[in-house]
């Protein structure tokens, strides 16, 4: 089939679906976008892309649109200091993320978002704002969605890409809808820092050198919290993950006041340090956002094959595992490669799609509950996190990092091709690619407090 016939419809404009519609732009399809916002979504703070995700966008226009994502302004501290509630000094971790590292993003969500946005929208994708996507039709014959209009959109493939409160998940996969709470919820800020705001004693002691960002973090009982002050010290932003039991409601994010904030750090006896940012914030740059958990799906594919869950839809990451954006991109490339590839065939290339992300994406996805509670459910010392110096990394294992998705789907498509027209058997987690490595290091120190003498997570 000749690509420029093959309609690609996306649902949901956010890194996942915007990265996907690129992609396979750029490969010729003709795609469409369906977004519910009437422009670019501008919550949020800062968004990390490790390598293995960042080399996508480096890719795109000879890597003009990775320099324009970084001229927006970023985190370009090279080192993360790690302390405990008693602010003693645990760690200092390379911070992987950077203009110092290649094929890497930090900076605010808002105005990266915007410019992939204008690059889709310059390489001809149709992005249609103040869409809303409200059911889905996949039969034998016809694939697409119906919006709150009662307009019917088909296309040859759909791909659903709108986010841990995914419509698609009910509608098209048949899943019963649980707003599944993790037990937590995360204090969030950002805020721009005023030429008098740099004066204060509180940032200045932290940014001497205007040039030298700094960022730092914090683990304690059942608590832990970044702070970030980047850009050149135009911005500041920190986050404060905390218990959080009430239920989900429609709003999962939610203004928030500072005496919210400083009864939970008063509680975990976190420093002053962070009574005295807190205190600094505006009190409209707070919001609390409760972090969603839903357990793996058994499959990303509807029954025909023709459309599928991708990004946050199928795999919900808590914000400890470092890779949820990140995972979104490499599904994102590889749903591109596979329709490439399969010349048309669209179950074919969305099996092998399934395949290619299923183990890797899975275990990522599991290694943000283990994270989360390796960072809660300690007594934090300097001799402990000497004996196990991985225990306190996010995501940031070469194995991760270091994956080119790209060049791993296309070396993979055709034997997983293969094996789909034969009709092998076998369950996915057998039929799919190895996810690549384990969080062995981090599985030992929750063994240290669990007593338990087993491996959590693995992988082949």
């Amino acid at each position: 089939m000749d690509l420029s016939k093959l309609n690609v419809l996306i649902v949901g404009g956010g890194y996942c679906g915007l990265t996907t519609a690129v992609e396979c732009r750029l490969r010729g399809m003709q795609v469409t976008v369906l977004e519910s916002h009437k422009d670019v979504s501008k919550t949020g703070d800062t968004i990390d892309f490790a390598t293995n995700a960042g080399r996508v966008f480096n890719k795109w226009k000879d890597g003009e649109i990775g320099k324009r994502m970084w001229a927006t302004g970023g985190v370009t501290c090279h080192m993360i200091d790690m302390f405990n509630a008693k602010n003693e000094l645990l760690c200092s971790l390379p911070y992987e993320r950077g203009i110092h590292v290649p094929d890497t993003f930090s900076a605010r969500r808002g105005p990266m978002a915007q410019i992939i946005w204008d690059y889709a929208e310059e390489l001809g994708v149709k992005i249609r704002c103040l869409t809303k996507v409200v059911d889905y039709i996949d039969t034998e014959t016809e694939h697409g969605v119906i919006t709150t209009t009662g307009e019917k959109i088909l296309a040859d493939v759909v791909l659903a890409s709108d986010g841990a409160r995914s419509t698609a998940r009910s509608k098209l996969m048949g899943l019963t809808e649980h707003k599944v709470n993790s037990g937590y919820a995360i204090f969030r800020s950002l805020f721009e820092l005023t030429d008098e705001d740099r004066k204060h004693p509180l940032i200045l002691e932290k940014t001497k050198n205007l040039t030298q960002n700094w960022t730092a973090g914090w683990v304690g009982k059942d608590v832990h919290g970044y702070m970030f002050i980047f850009d050149d010290a135009k911005f500041c932003s920190w986050l404060f993950t905390h218990k959080d039991d009430a239920d989900i409601g429609e709003s999962w994010q939610l203004p928030a006041k500072k005496s919210d904030v400083l009864f939970y750090l008063k509680e975990a006896n976190f420093p002053q340090i962070w009574t005295d940012f807190v205190n600094f914030t505006p009190e409209n740059k707070i919001s609390d956002y409760k972090l969603v958990w839903r357990d793996p799906i058994k499959t990303w594919l509807s029954s025909s094959k023709h459309c599928a869950v991708i990004g946050d839809a199928a795999h919900c990451h808590l914000p400890t595992s470092s890779q949820g954006a990140c995972q979104a991109v490499e599904d994102a490339a590889v749903i591109a490669i596979c329709l490439e590839k399969a010349k048309g065939d669209v179950p074919l290339a969305l099996q092998v799609f399934e395949r290619i992300r299923f183990n890797r994406s899975h275990i990522i996805h599991q290694s943000s509950i283990t994270t989360r509670d390796v960072y809660h459910k300690h007594e934090w010392t300097p001799e402990l996190v000497k004996e196990y110096p991985d225990s306190l990394s996010m995501a940031g294992f070469d194995w991760i990092t270091d994956y080119d998705v790209q060049a791993e789907a296309t070396k993979h498509f055709d034997r997983l091709a293969t094996d789909v027209k034969n009709g092998r058997k076998g369950t996915i987690e057998e039929l799919s690619l190895p996810a690549g490595g384990t969080f062995e290091s981090q599985v030992k120190v929750e063994e240290l407090r669990t007593g338990l003498n087993k491996v959590t997570i693995t992988a082949a």
